[in-house]
């Protein structure tokens, strides 16, 4: 029997997790989520790996959010907001939990009624609920992560690139996916690279899934299968292949090196 499913997940848009049923966990580079019903958590727009266990049915309900919406959002009530502009959401995690709180408990309940209803929900009445969602975020001090990151997403393209890059470099994307992420052309994207991190989108992404796998070879009992998985790369053999061309060595060979 199969306990579980793991996947890759990719969007364009930042979302919003609320669990109903079942458990399911969201896996970043730095740290794994478990969820099962009633937690909650935020999604930075990106890539991801989801585990799917079969133990129950698992169901949520996602609410993206896409850039643009947000910073409407941001403009509309830019009077009525009170966060604390930081530079916390760079070094933040991909994925964020969420502290349910009595108005989340609430909101999801008053979602309810429009799932429930024959008819779909007047698209105006559902941009409120999302603007009520993000109204919350922004003026809970439990909540003051999310909203940086989301405040960030008005600051210049070189800073949310950064985040994006440092966000995802360890998937299997490819560089117009990136592209997509800043909201940018390829050709953009490549030129907006080059001036914020002084070399080749192509170059420095090899070299952040090298580091990250000695990191793994080093510090983890991860196969060599499973490091080429957690790092981005297309397979294993592509892993060796690239991991001996930057260290010289196969990595089963550096690991035994390390354990010699």
């Amino acid at each position: 029997m199969v306990e579980e499913i793991r996947f890759g997940m990719w969007s364009d848009a930042n979302y919003f997790v609320f669990v109903t049923n079942g458990k399911k966990m969201w896996k970043t580079h730095r740290n794994e989520y478990m969820v099962k019903a009633g937690d909650a958590l935020f999604v930075k727009k990106g890539a991801n790996i989801a585990h799917q266990f079969h133990s129950e049915d698992y169901c949520a309900l996602m609410i993206f959010m896409p850039d643009d919406f947000i910073k409407n959002f941001m403009l509309k009530f830019s009077d009525n907001l009170s966060y604390k502009k930081n530079n916390e959401h760079l070094d933040s995690d991909g994925v964020l939990r969420l502290e349910i709180n009595d108005f989340l408990v609430s909101y999801m309940k008053s979602l309810e009624v429009y799932f429930e209803a024959h008819d779909n929900p007047n698209v105006s009445v559902i941009k409120l609920k999302f603007e009520e969602l993000l109204l919350n975020i922004f003026t809970s001090t439990i909540h003051q992560n999310i909203a940086s990151y989301l405040c960030s997403l008005q600051s210049s393209n070189s800073v949310q690139l950064k985040q994006i890059m440092m966000d995802n470099y360890p998937y299997n994307l490819k560089l117009e996916e990136y592209a997509t992420l800043a909201n940018m052309s390829l050709s953009t994207f490549k030129r907006s690279f080059k001036a914020a991190f002084n070399e080749s989108p192509g170059r420095w992404i090899a070299n952040k899934k090298i580091i990250l796998a000695t990191q793994f070879l080093k510090t983890s009992d991860k196969t060599i299968n499973e490091i080429a998985y957690d790092c981005g790369f297309e397979d294993p053999s592509h892993f060796i292949k690239v991991f001996k061309k930057h260290e010289n060595v196969t990595p089963l060979a550096y690991r035994n090196t390390l354990n010699a």
